[in-house]
């Protein structure tokens, strides 16, 4: 199927991390197979909000919460995933889903809309505009503890912070979604079918390996 020469401009998050990496990969095979030019648009999740709201965006690569997005169609394949968990320092306790955290100052990066609907019970968040801040917060004891993606770990060995821990179990593992602007809806069922064609010939979980691998290989030993 051939479809307009128009490139569609998809968001994703302006830090590097597996899921963007993942969906990156994935979607760009995808919409290949399909003739369909996409270019990936790196921003800080309050900007991505206004832009999607001002219809500046055609798509969201990498959305993990369970509402939906206004003006958005997912695309109900999911192309990534994610691991939340809790760092800390000195706070010992085992995590049993976000209301466990609700005793503790928790951190976690402003703007990133999946934990703070998750947070929304917690009565005390300091939230951080980058992950580099919100460690940095930990280490000084602006917060209790820490929530997010366990692949951030990374950071922690970059900034040479010490003592920092993850607590077991995760969270949760979930699942990443992209959503596609209302306008392009007509491009949806031929995307999951093209996703799970990916799925079924191992293509998905090859590109996922990679990206994890890629991501690793940049984080200090």
């Amino acid at each position: 199927m051939s479809h307009a020469t128009e490139i569609l401009q998809i968001y994703v998050p302006d830090v590097e991390r597996p899921s963007r990496l993942m969906a990156e990969k994935i979607l760009t095979q995808a919409f290949n197979t399909m003739h369909v030019n996409v270019s990936f648009v790196p921003l800080p999740g309050l900007r991505m909000q206004v832009m999607w709201r001002e219809g500046k965006l055609d798509g969201n690569a990498v959305r993990a919460l369970s509402t939906d997005l206004v003006n958005g169609v997912k695309v109900d394949f999911p192309v990534a995933y994610e691991e939340a968990v809790v760092y800390t320092i000195n706070k010992k306790f085992t995590p049993n889903g976000y209301d466990s955290l609700r005793p503790y100052r928790v951190g976690y990066i402003a703007g990133t809309a999946y934990f703070e609907e998750r947070l929304k019970n917690t009565p005390e968040r300091e939230s951080a505009p980058s992950i580099e801040s919100l460690f940095k917060k930990l280490e000084v004891g602006r917060s209790d503890i820490v929530v997010e993606s366990r692949f951030s770990a990374c950071v922690l060995k970059k900034l040479g912070i010490q003592d920092v821990v993850i607590l077991e179990p995760a969270l949760e593992r979930r699942p990443i979604y992209t959503y596609l602007h209302v306008r392009h809806k007509d491009l949806i069922p031929e995307l999951e079918s093209t996703l799970k064609a990916m799925e079924d010939d191992g293509s998905i979980k090859k590109l996922q390996d990679e990206a994890i691998t890629e991501y690793r290989q940049k984080c200090p030993a």
